[in-house]
């Protein structure tokens, strides 16, 4: 089952909150996401979280929205979210509105992937990205040049990659900026990774940089 979740960060583009939305089974708001979802013309099935953040005119449109009052200290709105759909079947989880504001913030919604990204196939998405954990291994597809990045979340092991510009063949990888930005040279192009997490960034944009490929 595919499910939307919408948080309360930076929004990205009306068509890709709608292109989301109308693509799921179920779209859930955490907390303060439900007055994103509201501003696009979107009206999710449940709101979640401790709802501290979610409007008062918000909670008035909402009318026959499920609202599920979590006031759990250890788990962010955003995990409420997930755990909530994952508990309903969602086997396919798009985020938005993940991103942007406060750095701790986004970085903890990253970790979420680290957290949950075994048990559903859950992708952060903005205008730029497509994000997600490399569960084994992963296809890329898009045009040559493609904007790719990958980024080891500690250590990683038999970091491989096929149809990119600088291939990587059993690497190992520590949390630094040495993955970021590859490009796609032959669509589909993958990501496999033998032991730890590593998250990838499929870019929405080609971006060819000069020099002879690595």
């Amino acid at each position: 089952m595919r499910a939307a979740v919408i948080a309360n960060g930076e929004a990205p583009s009306l068509g890709l909150m709608q292109d989301v939305a109308m693509r799921a089974r179920l779209v859930v708001a955490a907390d303060g996401g439900a007055d994103h979802a509201l501003a696009v013309g979107i009206q999710p099935h449940v709101v979640i979280g401790d709802l501290d953040s979610v409007s008062a005119a918000a909670r008035r449109q909402l009318i026959g929205t499920q609202f599920v009052h979590d006031t759990d200290p250890n788990t962010t709105d955003l995990e409420k979210a997930l755990n909530y759909c994952i508990s309903r079947g969602a086997t396919e989880i798009s985020v938005l509105c993940a991103g942007g504001g406060r750095a701790d913030h986004a970085l903890g919604n990253l970790s979420l992937l680290v957290k949950l990204g075994r048990t559903a196939n859950i992708k952060l998405l903005d205008d730029q990205f497509a994000i997600s954990l490399v569960n084994g291994r992963a296809e890329v597809e898009g045009p040559v040049g493609t904007v790719v990045s990958l980024v080891a979340i500690g250590a990683c092991t038999g970091v491989t990659t096929h149809g990119m510009r600088w291939e990587l063949t059993d690497y190992a990888m520590s949390f630094s900026p040495y993955g970021i930005h590859n490009e796609i040279a032959n669509s589909p192009a993958s990501v496999e990774v033998a032991t730890g997490d590593l998250l990838l960034f499929a870019g929405r944009w080609v971006e060819r940089h000069g020099g002879k490929p690595g």
